[in-house]
């Protein structure tokens, strides 16, 4: 008789279910007997509800994101699972609760997340809040973090033995199936059938918000054409409180010919169209899963580096290296945008490479099962314990 093995119980807790997620938790599903215990915000981000999660109840104590509490202890009394993986934001005043409840039942505890303020650093000599995620990280049984940076910075205060790394990601997979039949219509069919009438095309992909900079861009594309002289056109996808002022700089400079107001979108189809069909994604602030998008549509990403002003980027900013997979500028302009900008559109030999090592990037470093292995390394982790 076949003895069927039966499924470790896990659950993740967070603050909401954001739709790009849904592939990791899917692959987790079919492995483990999964449940994800989830709020309801009201940000920007696309949320959905699945069969394996559960919408609970939360309170928003604060302007802030993460300033909530989530009403969950009933809800793993009732499950009973072997594993809880928590977010870790000190601001979920309920994760206290919740590992309290975890030691009490006999349940192993991850934390998941960058693990520390990247805009400010970890330093838990000087910052108490830092003293208090210290404290968490010491008695969480595991942590998860997105990139071999914070796990270098972690490192040095926790025992990296139960410290996993699971690279930060989309779902691969979905999006390189679109790309390769883009690839097979050809790039010049795209661009026309997207009404692409310019030699080059540049795109931001996200929210129009004042911390990602997008105006700076625009400052950017009047140089590429009035000095540089190049046949280049913007592409906007995302909405956001800067529209009206990006349409008020547009109509100044008179670029209403060369700059497009895509909207807001979660169709994967109609951004990787975008993707595939541009030169080249700019992103002056803050860099995140955008880097993934674009490299899956192997379009490199052009944005600065971080300094003690900013941006702060995401783990995901270990993907782009300089003049390998994109680029990362030292002087923080409009001036310096251009000219990097106008330097690469003019360097087809270096497209070619940088095209080729995008490829391997996307196969090698952050493909979905990189980030679905390292939670599952995790769990086995505590599990064995």
């Amino acid at each position: 008789m076949k003895v069927t093995a039966v499924k470790a119980k896990v659950v993740i807790i967070g603050r909401v279910f954001s739709d790009y997620r849904k592939p990791i938790y899917d692959i987790l599903s079919k492995k483990y007997s999964l449940s994800f215990l989830h709020s309801q915000n009201k940000s920007g981000i696309n949320q959905i509800v699945t069969s394996y999660s559960v919408k609970i109840k939360a309170f928003n104590f604060s302007k802030k994101e993460t300033g909530t509490y989530l009403f969950i202890a009933n809800y793993l009394e009732s499950l009973k699972p072997q594993v809880v993986i928590h977010e870790f934001a000190i601001g979920i005043l309920s994760m206290f609760r919740t590992y309290l409840k975890c030691k009490l039942l006999n349940m192993k505890f991850i934390l998941y997340s960058h693990g520390y303020d990247r805009k400010k650093g970890f330093n838990p000599q000087k910052s108490w809040y830092d003293k208090i995620r210290l404290l968490y990280l010491k008695r969480a049984d595991a942590i998860i973090v997105y990139g071999q940076f914070d796990k270098g910075i972690l490192g040095k205060y926790v025992n990296t033995e139960k410290i996993f790394v699971a690279q930060n990601t989309l779902d691969t997979h979905h999006l390189l199936s679109i790309k390769n039949k883009l690839a097979i219509k050809g790039k010049d069919k795209i661009k026309n059938r997207l009404g692409f009438d310019k030699q080059y095309n540049l795109v931001f992909i996200g929210r129009l918000l004042e911390d990602k900079k997008p105006l700076l861009i625009i400052d950017a594309l009047y140089k590429l054409i009035n000095i540089y002289k190049l046949d280049v056109a913007l592409h906007y996808v995302g909405e956001g409180s800067e529209h009206i002022f990006l349409k008020e700089k547009v109509q100044q400079l008179a670029l209403e010919n060369s700059v497009t107001f895509h909207g807001a979108t979660h169709n994967n189809v109609k951004t990787g169209e975008i993707l595939f069909a541009s030169d080249m994604m700019v992103m002056p602030g803050y860099l995140g899963l955008s880097v993934n998008h674009a490299f899956c549509f192997e379009c490199p990403v052009m944005s600065f580096e971080q300094q003690e002003n900013g941006p702060f980027h995401s783990p995901e900013v270990e993907y782009v290296i300089n003049n390998k997979t994109g680029f990362l500028l030292e002087e923080h302009s409009a001036d310096s945008l251009a000219f990097a900008l106008n330097n690469y559109l003019k360097n087809p030999t270096l497209q070619i490479t940088i095209k080729e090592n995008i490829q391997k990037m996307v196969s090698d470093v952050f493909p979905i099962e990189k980030m679905v292995k390292g939670f599952e390394d995790a769990i086995s982790y505590v599990l064995s314990k």
